[in-house]
């Protein structure tokens, strides 16, 4: 949807009269030299006829600098459209010129999540965020975009049964870099099979003490639960999960571990999970941290956090130096992980989502 008639004819104005001076305060040259962006993300649906007048006087309201009624009338038009990022930017940007700083940082990490990596309303965030960096603590969030949608569970919803298998291995064909989507989709339907768990063999190298690792790693996302974000819980019957943690001798495509998404409108679709044996087998006594981390990284895939972040230090990064717990700045003590992964994952279930994961007990 394009933001309102009222709003794209006031967006010239906005930067050569009344928003120069507050705007001044904390983005950048190069973002001052142009005026922000006109046009919201494109979503399916129809919004609420009221939106268009409720835009058109929350963003009087900005441009009088009358920041905090702006925060008030652009979180209601959040309320009505939450997946428009043009509402989005504008209430992170009224809320921080009205020192609500709580309301900018959802704010702004929603439009990050939303919007295609380096697009305008993401740099003009991530400017904030950055120009910001000690009231937002130096979050740094990152894109969720995947094939134009956010991917995710039901918010609040669960809990997600997760079953770790204790060494097993898929069967041949299906094993490491032979697995793909459409075979995934394949397993869906032998997974209801009776004896197709009892049939499967023990991967090499496999340590048993590998699995309460594994779970470790799981756990260290505790916290969404508390979080209102979705609850989860192991079990022992693989027939009733809906995420499944394998184990492959190599998982392939310059990878550890991977994960394969319960693919909607598709019968019995459950959420697929991998991890390499060989890659544990040069760590010595790190295997519990590493293979900790692993299996963290790869339940943030599960979660949602379909992109990789760009930050290092992140769990959620593609690729990285290793680090100890210590050394990282955690969510918690005890978790893997950031403060940017849980900012993301925050702002991924604020926002409304293109595919959600039904669970197997709906």
């Amino acid at each position: 949807m394009l933001v309102t008639r009222g709003i794209a004819s006031a967006l010239a104005l906005v930067l050569l009269l009344s928003v120069v001076v507050p705007f001044w305060c904390f983005l950048s040259a190069d973002a001052r030299a142009s005026a922000p962006p006109r046009k919201s993300q494109k979503r399916k649906g129809k919004v609420a006829p009221n939106v268009e007048a409720l835009q058109k006087k929350a963003f009087a309201c900005y441009l009088q600098r009358n920041y905090v009624e702006a925060t008030k009338l652009f979180k209601q038009c959040f309320e009505l459209d939450p997946g428009d990022v043009s509402v989005n930017y504008y209430l992170g940007a009224s809320a921080l010129f009205s020192n609500d700083v709580k309301t900018a940082e959802h704010a702004l990490c929603r439009v990050v999540v939303m919007s295609t990596p380096n697009s305008e309303f993401s740099n003009l965030a991530m400017k904030s965020l950055k120009q910001w960096r000690t009231a937002f603590h130096g979050i740094e969030p990152y894109s969720q975009v995947e094939d134009g949608r956010l991917m995710r569970w039901e918010k609040g919803k669960g809990p997600i049964k997760i079953w770790v298998s204790d060494g097993l291995q898929l069967p041949r064909g299906f094993v490491g870099p032979e697995l793909d989507t459409e075979k995934c989709k394949a397993l869906y339907s032998m997974f209801q099979r009776p004896g197709f768990f009892r049939q499967l063999e023990t991967v090499v190298h496999y340590v048993p003490s590998y699995r309460d690792m594994v779970k470790n790693g799981i756990n260290d996302w505790g916290w969404v639960a508390s979080e209102g974000i979705v609850s989860f819980e192991f079990t022992e019957d693989p027939t009733k999960a809906d995420v499944l943690y394998f184990w492959c001798p190599e998982s392939g495509a310059g990878s550890v571990g991977r994960t394969f998404y319960p693919w909607t409108r598709t019968s019995n679709a459950r959420c697929i999970v991998h991890i390499e044996t060989e890659y544990l087998r040069k760590w010595g006594s790190r295997v519990p941290t590493e293979l900790r981390r692993t299996s963290a990284h790869e339940f943030g895939h599960v979660l949602g956090l379909t992109q990789h972040s760009n930050n290092l230090d992140d769990l959620m990064a593609g690729s990285g130096k290793t680090v100890s717990y210590r050394e990282m700045t955690s969510y918690s003590s005890s978790s893997a992980v950031t403060k940017n992964d849980y900012a993301t994952l925050r702002a991924l279930y604020e926002l409304p989502a293109g595919d959600l994961y039904s669970t197997m007990g709906r």
